[in-house]
């Protein structure tokens, strides 16, 4: 079965408690039967996590505008994309008031961005549409009841487009397990020719598979990494796991967002024997396998 006919189906069934569906999507995502009690594989654990009431930090966190605050006390207001405009409605945007190329973010879930390269060629009624129907929507119930999002106020941020205004920037999401980061993702071509690569922590191709296939060649490791690291592990040090998400746009860091629930739970990594080592870092906190690390081979 495809994943765009496992979402077909997963929806079907939203109309059942938050424990059955949250059963029921695991089977159908991940192919097993679990019953989230006992969780062992981190997609259990993600499941199982999400069933529990969420931290207040969590909920603060989660949220694409309020976290700006939390962001620039732990690590510092630098690396904050630079902020244009908050709305809590569609017909509050100033288009006349943005200063240039722009992107436009629901705070209250996922999937929801509008690049706007060309501010001349933007369509704002249309935008408008879009964000509109953004804020008439409760992520929560209309998504994969992701717990972070219960209850979150409705709003749409303007951020400044960093990088390139062809598109947008490589995306680097650091999976952090008790502060520690266990596998970095980097996403590129986002809106055109996604690819997703999976790496371990010092810069290798994991032997792993995700959605997206891994881009062509091994994306380039950022000069400042180091400090990539650092913002990650302290953005992550209140979290048994979070994914902490950055840019690097010419040698400058930019917060992304911080993400309780990748994905929404609805990723297969292979094979299944990664998903288990991943659950074991997360109770454990044993190191990656170094099976799992693709290492060039020692020089003769």
């Amino acid at each position: 079965m495809s994943f765009d006919a496992r979402v077909m189906l997963a929806r079907r069934l939203r109309f059942l408690p938050d424990r059955p569906f949250a059963v029921v999507k695991h089977a159908i995502f991940q192919g097993e039967l679990s019953t989230l009690r006992r969780p062992r594989t981190y997609s259990q654990m993600l499941a199982a996590k999400n069933l529990k009431a969420q931290p207040p930090l969590v909920q603060l966190t989660a949220d694409k505008y309020a976290v700006r605050e939390h962001v620039a006390e732990r690590v510092g207001a630098q690396y904050l994309i630079p902020l244009v405009q908050v709305v809590d409605r569609a017909d509050d945007l100033d288009f006349d008031g943005m200063p240039g190329p722009c992107v436009i973010k629901g705070t209250h879930g996922c999937d929801m961005t509008i690049l706007l390269p060309d501010l001349a060629k933007v369509d704002r009624d249309a935008v408008r549409r879009t964000v509109r129907r953004w804020l008439d929507t409760d992520f929560y119930k209309a998504g994969w009841r992701e717990s972070p999002y219960r209850g979150l106020p409705r709003r749409a941020v303007v951020e400044e487009f960093i990088g390139d205004r062809r598109t947008a920037p490589s995306d680097y999401k650091f999976f952090m397990f008790h502060g520690e980061p266990a596998m970095v993702v980097v996403d590129q071509d986002r809106f055109s020719a996604h690819t997703s690569t999976l790496l371990s922590p010092d810069w290798h191709e994991l032997d792993v598979s995700g959605r997206f296939a891994f881009a062509d060649a091994l994306p380039e490791q950022p000069r400042n990494y180091a400090e990539m690291l650092d913002v990650a592990r302290k953005l992550a040090a209140d979290f048994e796991f979070a994914r902490i998400d950055l840019y690097n746009v010419d040698g400058r860091i930019y917060f992304g967002e911080i993400t309780h629930n990748p994905g929404g739970g609805l990723v297969r990594l292979q094979p299944r024997e990664f998903d288990l080592a991943l659950g074991e870092i997360w109770r454990r906190r044993t190191p990656l396998p170094e099976r799992f690390v693709k290492r060039p081979a020692p020089s003769a």
